[in-house]
């Protein structure tokens, strides 16, 4: 079984885009919740979106991964010509298994857009730190408070990080609703991260 040590939490960089996407899909088709339909989770990630969606998402944002220390997975160099490439036209990228995003917009400055992580690595703690890392980069940015809206499988694990439910929020995909909870956590100067 992995070791805390065998993961890396780091800044998302565009060469992430493509592991980011599956590991998005990945973890949205896993859920096996009884308010999820086939046809909602189908709604929610039909397919890995393109690399091009996750950098511009991500951009608008500030965003980690998790990696995988001494794993690696192989990409074409054309679709991130820049890292890693080893003369052989295959760049190796360190295994991404999560990532997190916050938005740092006027309107939007401290939503968590995004926390997912890939069903083989999931139940390992890894989005206790993936959300740490965020609280503490929000703190340090002087943020008041942090937002999300948090699906029926993580609103247990926002509740334990001490959100506070506000309501129920709705979002319709391709003609279904999907359930989800609006949350709040005040960013006191008192309170610290609780992965």
């Amino acid at each position: 079984m992995p070791q805390d040590s065998d993961y890396q939490i780091v800044a998302f960089q565009p060469a992430h885009a493509r592991q980011v996407s599956l590991v998005f899909h990945e973890a949205v088709t896993a859920i096996k919740h009884p308010r999820y339909s086939p046809e909602q989770l189908n709604a929610w990630s039909r397919a890995p979106r393109s690399d091009k969606h996750w950098q511009l998402r991500l951009a608008r944002s500030r965003g980690w991964v998790v990696l995988r220390k001494g794993m690696a997975v192989e990409e074409p160099a054309a679709a991130q010509p820049a890292a890693g490439q080893d003369g052989t036209g295959v760049n190796r990228l360190p295994l991404c298994c999560g990532f997190i995003n916050i938005e740092t917009g006027f309107g939007s400055r401290g939503y968590i857009d995004s926390l997912y992580i890939a069903p083989a690595h999931q139940g390992l703690g890894l989005a206790g730190r993936l959300y740490a890392t965020v609280e503490l980069w929000a703190r340090e940015q002087g943020y008041d408070r942090l937002t999300v809206d948090a699906s029926y499988v993580s609103r247990p694990l926002f509740e334990k990080w001490g959100f506070i439910l506000e309501r129920r929020s709705y979002q319709q995909k391709l003609g279904q609703v999907i359930t989800g909870f609006s949350m709040y956590k005040p960013l006191g100067h008192h309170a610290a991260a609780r992965p």
